[in-house]
């Protein structure tokens, strides 16, 4: 397989011009597959070259080859690598609206086959062809993303793969504390006349008594006060729509998810 190591045959840390040429020969046929002309070759080369050549040396240090091959076979490298390198932030709301867009059941988690309509259009933003009828693709893009391994892509395993505004990952970290069972009942509770909304005045005490609900310990007063003075700032100081903000601080995957998956394939 292609890994770290892959084409330095004298071992002096880097490749340099035939290792470089075989190793990224097989790199486009990892990723594009093997019926690639040299026209499509040589696009596919220049923009891998002019995303991890860091000092443009021409050579691929060992340094520089890691970023790209973190797994055997990394199909979503150009596009993983040139998020974090557009220079733009995503705001927190464009990031929530392309969520919404692909998890098409608002149910909280990508399944296979939104997840599939997802990567064809990464596909498409980076123009590479890739056969998504292949299974072992889409396997390989789980494998890659779905981190904790329950057979979904999480709002926030998606996030990682966006140049997302920092303060949207604070914001993420405690998600899996709350079920998304908790949330709503604690919502509930507090909005009374069911308008789906949670007024900024609210959120303190919807925070403490969410935190309640975890099997972890609760949450300090700061750390109540910090996650409030992200979650404004993510809804840049209005109030907040319960399904965004359930998406933020609760987990929405059933614990069976995994075997269903394996039952259904």
């Amino acid at each position: 397989g292609i890994n770290a190591e892959y084409g330095d045959k004298d071992q002096n840390g880097f490749l340099e011009t035939a290792e470089l040429e075989q190793f990224l020969r097989d790199l486009t046929e990892v990723t594009l597959g093997e019926e690639v002309d040299e026209a499509e070759y040589e696009k596919f080369k220049c923009k891998i070259m002019s995303l991890i050549d860091d000092n443009q040396n021409g050579k691929l240090e060992a340094k520089e080859l890691s970023k790209i091959i973190p797994t055997e076979e990394n199909f979503l490298l150009v596009y993983s690598i040139q998020a974090q390198q557009m220079g733009a932030q995503l705001s927190s709301q464009d990031f929530l609206e392309i969520w919404c867009h692909y998890d098409k059941d608002s149910s909280g988690y990508l399944d296979f086959t939104e997840a599939k309509d997802f990567m064809r259009d990464m596909m498409k933003v980076n123009s590479l062809k890739v056969d998504l009828n292949n299974v072992t693709y889409l396997d390989t893009f789980f494998r890659t993303f779905d981190t904790d391994d329950n057979g979904v892509i999480e709002l926030d395993e998606m996030a990682s793969i966006f140049p997302v505004e920092e303060k949207f990952h604070n914001a993420l970290k405690l998600r899996k504390r709350f079920t998304k069972e908790n949330f709503d009942r604690v919502f509930d509770s507090l909005d009374k006349e069911g308008t789906g909304i949670m007024t900024v005045k609210q959120l303190p005490k919807f925070v403490s008594d969410l935190s309640k609900t975890s099997k972890q310990r609760k949450l300090t007063d700061k750390e109540i006060s910090n996650i409030c003075a992200r979650l404004v700032q993510i809804f840049n100081y209005k109030d907040f729509k319960r399904t965004e903000l359930s998406l933020i601080l609760s987990s929405h995957c059933p614990k069976n998810i995994k075997a269903k998956r394996k039952t259904d394939a």
